[in-house]
Parts: structure tokens; C-alpha cells; sequence
């Protein structure tokens, strides 16, 4: 396994590595809930609703086949139910965010879910990616470090770095009038 660095650069030993997403293993202990709640269920019934057992077994199966893995050569996203896809790093355009789901969009213009990645998990696909996919959550993070969130009167949210923040708060009392009210 090698070690990979998180600028961008490349290896950090010299060995090419890779990294699997798999959807949260978690996912397996919710399909075993739902198992119990089915076998209520079917308790009413066996003969004629045994087949309710499908869709928990299919969702367990989803969540240990379905990964992505991201390599140097590019990214293989396999599938539990549909063959799989391998992309090289020519062929990628970007990643994506549809709702909850993590879309790889590759340069024919197609969108490939990616099953187990997600908006949170970012920092480590930019790291594998060493760098070819941007990590745009902790630049976002990095940009709002030591400002200050400030919400107008009309809802909106504006971020100020300390001392704008400073001369905002000494417009503000500015403008009110010895009395406390402001002036129009």
C-alpha cells in the first residue's frame, strides 16, 4: 500500500496506489432491520408473502458489491446490478451532484452514478485523484476560516473577515440616533 499525499502531487514513496469507496456498511444493518419488520409481516401470511424477503436481500447485495475505485490510471465504478464502468483520466470531465447522488461525467457527455462516494467524502477522492478532482469542500471550508457570519435584515447570510466585520458593526451604531432609533 503506498502512501499518498494530499497536495496533489502524486506518491508520495514512488508506488502507485488506489482507494475503494464502498456505500457505508451500515446499509446492512438497516436491510437486517428491515428483514425483521418483513418477517412480521410475512408472519401473517408465509405463502403468499415470502417473496417481500426479495428487496432487503437485494439491498444487502447492493451494498457489498457496489464500489468505486480510483487508481492512477482513472476510475472503475462497478455496479451490483449493471456492468460496470472504467474511465481514464482523459475521459473524465468532473464529478458532480445531483441531490444525494455523486454523478462521474466523462467528456461523450454521460453521467455514471458513483455508488459509496459522497458530497462528505471529497477530501479523499481529491487525494486519490491526487489532485485531478478538485476538493472543493475544504477550499470552501479554508475560505470561511476566521470570518464572520453575518445575517442582514432581509435574511441573507454574508461572510466578513474580522475587521470588515469591525467597520460593519461601526456603520451600524453610526446610523442609530441617541435615542436608539434609526435614523431613515
Amino acid at each position: 500500500m503506498s502512501t499518498n499525499s494530499t497536495d496533489g502531487t502524486g506518491p508520495t514513496d514512488g508506488i502507485s496506489g488506489e482507494k475503494v469507496f464502498h456505500p457505508e456498511r451500515t446499509h446492512v444493518f438497516a436491510a437486517l432491520l428491515m428483514i425483521g419488520i418483513s418477517l412480521m409481516v410475512i408472519g401473517v401470511a408465509p405463502l403468499r408473502l415470502f417473496w417481500i424477503l426479495i428487496f432487503p436481500a437485494l439491498f444487502i447485495w447492493w451494498a457489498l458489491r457496489s464500489q468505486v475505485t480510483v487508481t492512477d490510471d482513472g476510475v472503475s465504478i462497478r455496479y451490483a446490478f449493471r456492468s460496470g464502468v472504467t474511465a481514464s483520466w482523459d475521459e473524465i470531465e468532473g464529478v458532480g451532484f445531483k441531490g444525494a447522488k455523486t454523478l462521474l461525467r466523462t467528456t461523450d457527455g454521460k453521467e455514471h452514478p458513483m455508488p459509496g462516494v459522497t458530497f462528505n467524502s471529497l477530501p479523499e477522492l481529491a487525494a486519490a485523484s491526487r489532485g485531478r478532482i478538485p476538493d472543493a469542500l475544504t477550499a470552501g471550508l479554508e475560505a470561511q476560516d476566521g470570518k464572520v457570519s453575518v445575517i442582514n435584515q432581509d435574511g441573507n447570510q454574508v461572510l466578513m473577515t474580522q475587521e470588515e466585520h469591525a467597520a460593519y458593526l461601526a456603520a451600524q451604531r453610526k446610523q442609530q440616533a441617541p435615542d436608539g432609533t434609526t435614523d431613515a
